[in-house]
């Protein structure tokens, strides 16, 4: 009888030995031979990674007025398991987000435990949708790119898509710098099924490009620019304001344009034309031209050529001028702009040495600026030219070039013979770790100072007395070249009805500053570039020089400035803004006298800039000759110096903005 219960025990034993052999199996083989198997479907289970977008870097004018920053919004995402009525919940959503019902329900009715539902609403959006409190909706904070400026610079500057990777302009040429670094969160379930959000690894800021873009002279060119295209409704307009002397972009604007913040409205004009746009530059590239037979020792400015009463036969092609001429100098050929007169030079020239000479002035090749899209123009080597091709060229056809190449080589002129590299940016800054780059002017001489100099004498008079005399700027001397070329139409045929205006040149002519291009594509209506791209340039080119101090060259002109408040009236300002505002705002009239005894400026009263937006701040202080630096955006709430000092001519304004008084 004892002998059962040692056997029993034996057996339970043998019982619990087994059941802890399987049990020790089976979490063998759950821990072992499958841990990481279980271990990631556990995770998808009860969590979801995902991406943090990091602070993109400020671009910033030259003078640290911020052109592109980021902020930060909320982002809508929902865990479906957690979401009694995906319909009901979807039909809410849908109201107040202005997403699709559809779209949303098919989300919320995923097995996942993470769905985006909209990224980066508006205030309004994120409020309204905070108040429901939806169970299973979460808001997750994300940068956002936003341009206070709006449309200003938007070819230059570029924009972002929804995953903050640069899609255009300096955005997508420095997205790697200007980025930083992704972040990441994790979204986590616990035992109950409640989710909550932590961050695994912070973003990173990128660094910060500082521009050569000039705010106020950038604001000149996009004002000049929509009134000209609503006077001539071309199909196209560029202006490309630069520094000839270092090759720093000061400003450059195209219509149409867009505004980055709704940059998908728009995508026809996404394009920078200033950089991308092939055309035959017509006269403009007569100053290559000439400028190749100078310095070659086969022509001087005071040399006679016939022009033979405006006609040429070139290998069997008839060419006529634009009206007849007999003989003319050098000086005279380029202020009358004669086609006849540069054939003659570039047969003097000969295909070969006139094929490296636009070579050398950078026709051809990129000129390597830090834009994308940049096209390289278009020349065929000597060896492919036909016999006539030469007398083309001469004039400015059966060659393409970008208006970025023309005022480059127009820059050459101005600058003593030095051909430099055109650039934007000027310094990356990064929060943390200081200057990683700076760029330096870079060039390389390519004709010599003589023959620059003879150039820019023979521009200057067809300012003064040529072609351009509609450029005549008051106050300054100035010097340039137009061009009236002719499209291609349907037909592969020269169009009499199609043409492309341009204006190239520089001021002051005595000691250049500023070198600008107009290129104005299918103007309706007056059609040459001395009828409507040289009043563009002089239209550009006064206020830009007023602004950047440059005192007036010519002895006549001296004006003096006086301030006057008029009745209120609808400005260009508040017309160029119109979608912020209508209502008509006061302005300051400036009265200019002349005097012929070369007097000093005038004394400028300071106005009273609060409550007014930047751009009407910006077109006063044009107006009055006064250098703004800006901060900020909204309203204006403080200037200095105060409302009602007097300053000189070319004094520095500081004045901050708020939106915060802007909403009041």
């Amino acid at each position: 009888m004892k002998k059962y219960p040692t056997r029993r025990i034996y057996v339970v034993i043998a019982i619990v030995a087994l059941w802890a052999t399987a049990i020790g199996a089976r979490l063998c083989f759950l821990h072992v031979v499958h841990s990481a198997d279980y271990k990631q479907r556990a995770e998808r289970q009860q969590q979801r990674t995902f991406e943090l977008t990091p602070q993109r870097g400020i671009i910033y004018d030259r003078n640290k007025n911020e052109l592109a920053v980021s902020v930060k919004v909320d982002s809508i995402f929902a865990v479906p398991d957690e979401i009694d009525d995906p319909t009901a919940t979807a039909a809410t959503l849908s109201t107040l987000l202005g997403v699709p019902r559809d779209e949303l329900s098919q989300k919320l009715q995923m097995q996942r435990s993470f769905v985006w539902i909209k990224r980066k609403v508006n205030v309004a959006e994120s409020i309204a949708l905070a108040r429901r409190k939806l169970p299973g909706i979460y808001f997750q904070k994300e940068h956002h790119r936003f341009y206070p400026k709006r449309e200003m610079a938007a070819h230059v500057l570029g924009y972002v898509n929804i995953d903050e990777e640069g899609m255009g302009g300096l955005e997508y040429r420095y997205n790697r710098s200007v980025r930083g670094e992704t972040g990441r969160a994790v979204i986590m379930s616990d035992a109950r099924g409640r989710s909550f959000n932590s961050v695994e690894q912070p973003p990173a800021p990128g660094a910060n490009l500082i521009t050569t873009i000039d705010e106020n002279i950038q604001y000149i060119l996009e004002k000049e620019i929509a009134e000209a295209a609503a006077k001539t409704r071309p199909k196209g307009l560029s202006i490309i304001a630069m520094s000839p002397s270092t090759g720093e972009i000061l400003g450059m604007a195209n219509y149409p344009t867009f505004n980055p913040n709704e940059y998908a409205r728009s995508p026809q004009n996404w394009s920078n034309h200033a950089v991308s746009q092939t055309y035959e530059p017509g006269s403009t590239f007569k100053i290559v031209t000439v400028a190749s037979a100078i310095e070659e020792g086969l022509a001087t400015p005071t040399d006679l050529i016939d022009c033979q009463m405006g006609s040429i036969v070139v290998f069997g092609r008839l060419i006529h001028d634009h009206k007849p001429f007999g003989l003319l100098t050098v000086k005279q050929i380029v202020e009358k702009s004669s086609d006849v007169g540069a054939i003659k030079l570039g047969l003097r020239l000969g295909d070969e040495r006139f094929a490296t000479y636009i070579d050398r002035l950078g026709f051809g090749k990129p000129t390597n600026i830090d834009l994308p899209g940049e096209e390289r123009g278009l020349t065929k080597p000597a060896s492919h030219w036909t016999k006539s091709s030469i007398g083309s060229i001469a004039m400015g056809q059966e060659i393409g070039v970008t208006p970025l190449q023309i005022i480059r080589m127009v820059s050459v002129i101005a600058n003593g013979g030095i051909l430099y590299e055109p650039y934007i940016v000027k310094r990356i800054e990064h929060p943390q770790r200081g200057v990683l780059s700076e760029t330096t002017p870079h060039g390389e001489r390519v004709i010599s100072a003589d023959t620059a100099a003879k150039l820019q004498d023979m521009l200057e008079v067809v300012v003064t007395h040529g072609t351009a005399t509609a450029g005549k700027l008051d106050g300054y001397t100035a010097a340039g070249k137009t061009g009236t070329a002719q499209k291609i139409d349907e037909t592969g045929r020269y169009s009499k009805t199609k043409f492309v205006a341009s204006f190239a040149g520089f001021a002051p002519a005595s000691n250049p500053v500023i070198a600008i291009i107009v290129v104005i594509d299918g103007p309706a209506g007056p059609h040459m570039g001395g009828q409507v791209a040289a009043p563009l340039f002089k239209k550009v080119a006064e206020p830009i020089l007023r602004y950047m101090s440059v005192p007036p060259d010519v002895p006549s002109y001296a004006p003096q400035y006086t301030v006057k408040n008029e009745k209120p009236r609808l400005t260009v300002a508040a017309v160029y803004d119109r979608r912020r505002s209508l209502q008509p705002v006061s302005t300051v009239v400036i009265h200019r006298r002349y005097s012929g005894d070369g007097g000093d400026f005038g004394d400028i009263t300071i106005p009273d800039f609060h409550g007014k937006s930047l751009r009407q701040v910006t077109e006063e202080c044009l107006k009055a000759g006064l250098r703004l630096q800006s901060a900020g955006s909204g309203a204006a709430v403080e200037q200095m110096p105060p409302p009602g000092a007097s300053v000189r001519v070319g004094a520095r304004v500081q004045v901050r903005f708020s939106t915060r008084a802007s909403q009041r």
